[in-house]
C-alpha cells in the first residue's frame, strides 16, 4: 500500500516525544513490510527541499516559510496551506498514495481536506486518514490554558475538521476514543480502535566521552524511581508528588527524579517546577526529590535502564511511548489508570496501576515495588515484553490498520459536506445544476459596473443570466450605461426601482431570478474566472451545502491591498467575527429567500453579514474555496470606511434580532470576547487579536494566484488597467466618451 505521512516531526530532526517515535516507527514499519512511502515534515532550516531515502521510504523536507501563506495567515494555518500545497505538487509529479495519512495536532490536514471537499484537482481522489495522537487543543484545556484565545481557538475547529472530513479515523487506544467523542468533537465520528507499533527497541546507549588515550563511560546520578515527562499540570506531576510525599513522611526511602522541561502553572502564573520545589524542599534537600531538567533522549534511555520503576502519572493520555518504549525494553512501570496505558498494563502482572488523584494508591504502588525481589521483578518485566510484542508488533499493528482502511476504501463518497457544528438542512437537488444567476445591486456606479459584468463575462461558466437591479440611480452616465448594456446583452436584465437602500434592492433582484441559484456582486467588485463553476460544483456535489464563497482580494485604484482568507462559517464564532466573502457569496436561492434576505433596518451596513449569520442560524450551512476568487473593491467613499463607527449600534440589533437562536452560544461568546477583546479590534482567526486588524492601510506586495494561465493573465489585466497611469486615463477618457457604444465594441 503505498502511502503519504504529512507530520510536523520526523527523527532525526527530533527525537523522543510521541509523535516523533511513532513517525520512525512507521518508518521502520513500512521499510520491512516494503511499502512505497513519502513522508512529508517542515524544515525551516532548508532553503528549499531535501530529499532522504531509507530504502522505499523518501523523506521531503521543505521549508513552509517559503510560500506565500505566511503573509495572510497565522502559524498553524499557514502550515496546513502549504503543506496542502506540498500534496499536490508530489502528486502532480507522479507519487500517488492509496492513502493520505496525517496526525491531528494543529489541524495540519486541514487544508488538505477542505481542497479535497471542494473538490479540486488533484485532491478530489485522495483517501484521507488521520490518527489521532491528541488534538493540541484538548491538551491545552486539560493544562488549564485559556482555549479560547485567538488562534487557539480557531486551531480547535481546525483540528474538529479534520476528524470530521477525513475518510477515516483510528485511536491508538479506547481511553483517547472515548475523550475525543465525549469531551472534544460535537458530531459523532467513527473510529477504529488501532494501537501505535512499536518493535526493535533500542540498545543500552551509554554516552561516551572520547579522550586521547582512551573512552570513558558517562556517569550518571541514577534515581530509584523517575519521571521522565513536561512538568505540566496534566501529566500528573502534582499528583504523583502528593503520592510520594506520603510515602517519604511515612519513612520510604527511594529516591525520585523529574525529568522534563517546565511550565507555567495555571493557579499562580509561576513555574510549575519552582511551585512544587518550594513546596516540597525539604524532600530536595534531603535528596529524595530531584528536578533534573531536560535531558537528551539518550541520556534518558540509560537511566531508565537502571530505574526501579519508571512512574508515569498522567491525568489524561493517549498511548504513551514512554510506557511502551519502557515495558519493550525490560523495565518496570507504574502509570496511571487515567489513560491508554492502562490498556496495556494489567495491574501486579505487566506492570502497576495506580489512582493519580489518590495519594495512598500512588503511595501502595511504591511500596509494592520496593518490596518486589529479583525473580518477581524479572516475571513482571518478562510479562511486559511479551504484552509489547503481542500489542504492537508491525505485523499485528499493521495488518489491523490495512483491514480497517480496506473497509472505508469501500464507504461511498457521502454527500453532505462535514460541518463541525450547529444544524444542518438538506436541500434538494437543482432543476438545472448549471444555471446562475448573478444578482448584482447597482446605484451611480456605472463605469465600474462595465468591469464587473466583463468580469462575469470571463467566467468559466457558460451561460450566466445578469440581474441588475437598479437602485434608482439619478448619474447620467450611469443611467446611460444601464440602458445601452441591456440593449447589448440577451442574458442581461435591468430592474429599475425607486431608491430604498442595497438590501432591499438585493432582495428583489433574487426575488425576481428565475435560476435555483444565484450570486450576490456588488457593483464595484469583480469575480475570478473559476468562481462560479467551482461554487456551483459544491452546490451540486453536497445536499446540506446552502451558499458557497471563497477568499477575497481586496484592491483599491492603487491595486491590490490584501489578501483575505475566509472560513466555513461555524457556530458560534461566525456570529462574533465574519469569516466569510458574505458580499459575494453563490447561494441557493429558496435558502436566500427563506433565511437570507438582507435586513433594511441595518441601514446598509452589516446587512450582508446578517444574512449570513440568519442564513447558518438556521441551518443553511456554507463553504469557503481557500483560493482568491473574489475580488472586493475598497473605495474611499465605501460604506464600510464611512460608517465603521456603526457598527456596535448596528452588532447590537443583530444580536437582539437572533438572539432566541443565541441562546446556547452566549456562554461561549463571552469567554471568547473575553480572552480577545472587542470584534471591531480583529479580522482573521487564525492571528492573535493583538495583531490582527480590519484594515491594511498601504498596498501589500502582489501575491501569486492558484490556477491556470487564463486566471493569471485575467489578474494581470485587472491590476494593470486599475493602476494609476497612461493606461487607466486612457481608458476612463474613452469611456466618458460614450461609455456604453465604447464596451459593447470591445465585447465584440
Amino acid at each position: 500500500m503505498k502511502t503519504l505521512l504529512l507530520t510536523f516531526e520526523c527523527p532525526p530532526d527530533v527525537t523522543g516525544g510521541g509523535l516523533c517515535t511513532y513517525v520512525q516507527e512507521y518508518i521502520n514499519a513500512k521499510i520491512e513490510r516494503r511499502e512505497p512511502t513519502v513522508i512529508l515534515t517542515a524544515d525551516f532550516n532548508v532553503h528549499d527541499e531535501v530529499c532522504t531515502y531509507f530504502g522505499c521510504v523518501k523523506v521531503i523536507r521543505f521549508n513552509p516559510s517559503t510560500g506565500e501563506s505566511f503573509k495572510h495567515m497565522g502559524h498553524w494555518a499557514a502550515m496546513s496551506y502549504e503543506f496542502s500545497n506540498q500534496v499536490k505538487k508530489i502528486i502532480t509529479d507522479g507519487f500517488k498514495p492509496d492513502w493520505l495519512e496525517v496526525c491531528d495536532g494543529f489541524g495540519l490536514g486541514y487544508f488538505t481536506l477542505q481542497r479535497k471537499l471542494c473538490l479540486e484537482a488533484p485532491f478530489t481522489d485522495l483517501k484521507v486518514l488521520v490518527t489521532a495522537h491528541t488534538p493540541v487543543t484538548m491538551i491545552d484545556e486539560w493544562d488549564k490554558k485559556n482555549i479560547y484565545e485567538l488562534p487557539t481557538y480557531f486551531t480547535k475547529y481546525m483540528e474538529q475538521f479534520c476528524f470530521q472530513a477525513a475518510d477515516k479515523v483510528i485511536s491508538p487506544s479506547a481511553f483517547l476514543k472515548k475523550k475525543l467523542l465525549t469531551e472534544f468533537l460535537e458530531k459523532d465520528v467513527p473510529i477504529d480502535v488501532v494501537p501505535n507499533p512499536y518493535e526493535n527497541p533500542s540498545t543500552s546507549l551509554a554516552p561516551k566521552t572520547e579522550t586521547s588515550d582512551n573512552t570513558q563511560v558517562q556517569v550518571y546520578d541514577i534515581p530509584d524511581y523517575a519521571i521522565a515527562s513536561r512538568v505540566c499540570y496534566w501529566k500528573g506531576i502534582e499528583h504523583a508528588l502528593a503520592g510520594f510525599d506520603l510515602y517519604w513522611a511515612n519513612g520510604g526511602q527511594s529516591s525520585l527524579y523529574v525529568y522534563g522541561s517546565d511550565t507555567h502553572y495555571f493557579k499562580n502564573n509561576k513555574s510549575l517546577t519552582e511551585t512544587l520545589s518550594t513546596k516540597y524542599s525539604k524532600w530536595i534537600e534531603k535528596g529524595l526529590l530531584k528536578f533534573a531538567g531536560l535531558k537528551e533522549h539518550s541520556e534518558i534511555l540509560f537511566i531508565k535502564k537502571h530505574l526501579k520503576a519508571l512512574f508515569h502519572p498522567s491525568l489524561f493520555e493517549n498511548y504513551p511511548y514512554s510506557v511502551i518504549e519502557h515495558m519493550a525494553e525490560g523495565g518496570l512501570v507504574a502509570a496511571s489508570l487515567s489513560g491508554g496505558q492502562a490498556e496495556l498494563i494489567r495491574n501486579g502482572e505487566n506492570g502497576f496501576l495506580f489512582d493519580p488523584h489518590s495519594p495512598k494508591s500512588i503511595q501502595d504502588a511504591i511500596l509494592t515495588i520496593d518490596a518486589l525481589d529479583d525473580m518477581q521483578s524479572r516475571s513482571i518485566t518478562d510479562n511486559a515484553i511479551q504484552t509489547i510484542k503481542d500489542t504492537c508488533s508491525y505485523a499485528t499493528v499493521m495488518t489491523q490498520k490495512e483491514q480497517v482502511l480496506a473497509t472505508a476504501e469501500q464507504n461511498a463518497p457521502g454527500s453532505a459536506f462535514p460541518f463541525t457544528s450547529g444544524k444542518e438542512l438538506t436541500h434538494a437537488e437543482a432543476k438545472d445544476g448549471s444555471a446562475l444567476t448573478v444578482v448584482i445591486p447597482h446605484y451611480n456606479l456605472g463605469a465600474l459596473l462595465i468591469e464587473a459584468i466583463e468580469s462575469i463575462k470571463f467566467s468559466s461558466l457558460q451561460d450566466i443570466k445578469i440581474l441588475v437591479v437598479d437602485d434608482g440611480s439619478t448619474d447620467k452616465e450611469s443611467v446611460i450605461i444601464l440602458k445601452t448594456l441591456e440593449a447589448r446583452y440577451t442574458n442581461l436584465k435591468v430592474i429599475y426601482k425607486k431608491n430604498s437602500g442595497v438590501a432591499e434592492t438585493r432582495n428583489i433582484g433574487v426575488q425576481n431570478a428565475t435560476t435555483d441559484y444565484i450570486a450576490l456582486l456588488d457593483a464595484d467588485d469583480l469575480v475570478c474566472v473559476p468562481y462560479y463553476e467551482a461554487a456551483l460544483k459544491i452546490l451540486n456535489r453536497y445536499s446540506n451545502v446552502g451558499f458557497v464563497g471563497a477568499w477575497n482580494e481586496d484592491f483599491n485604484q492603487h491595486g491590490r491591498l490584501r489578501l483575505w482568507p475566509t472560513f466555513n462559517p461555524e457556530v458560534p464564532l461566525q456570529m462574533i467575527m465574519n469569516t466569510t466573502n458574505c458580499q459575494g457569496l453563490v447561494v441557493r436561492r429558496d435558502a436566500y429567500l427563506a433565511h437570507g434576505q438582507h435586513d433594511p433596518n441595518l441601514g446598509m451596513f452589516l446587512d450582508d453579514w446578517e444574512s449570513t449569520i440568519s442564513m447558518v442560524l438556521n441551518g443553511v450551512r456554507g463553504v469557503m474555496i481557500p483560493h482568491p476568487l473574489f475580488k472586493y473593491r475598497i473605495r474611499e467613499d465605501s460604506i464600510f470606511r464611512d460608517k465603521f463607527r456603526m457598527f456596535n449600534i448596528n452588532y447590537n440589533y443583530i444580536i437582539d434580532k437572533h438572539q432566541t437562536q443565541l441562546s446556547g452560544c452566549y456562554g461561549e461568546m463571552i469567554k471568547f470576547l473575553n480572552a480577545n477583546g472587542p470584534n471591531t479590534q480583529y479580522h482573521n482567526p487564525t492571528i492573535p487579536s493583538a495583531n490582527n486588524t480590519h484594515h491594511t492601510s498601504a498596498p501589500a506586495p502582489a501575491a501569486q494566484h492558484e490556477g491556470g494561465r487564463l486566471v493569471q493573465l485575467v489578474h494581470k489585466y485587472y491590476d494593470s488597467v486599475n493602476q494609476p497611469g497612461p493606461i487607466r486615463n486612457i481608458r476612463m477618457g474613452l469611456r466618458k466618451l460614450g461609455a456604453g457604444q465604447l464596451a459593447a465594441h470591445f465585447r465584440k
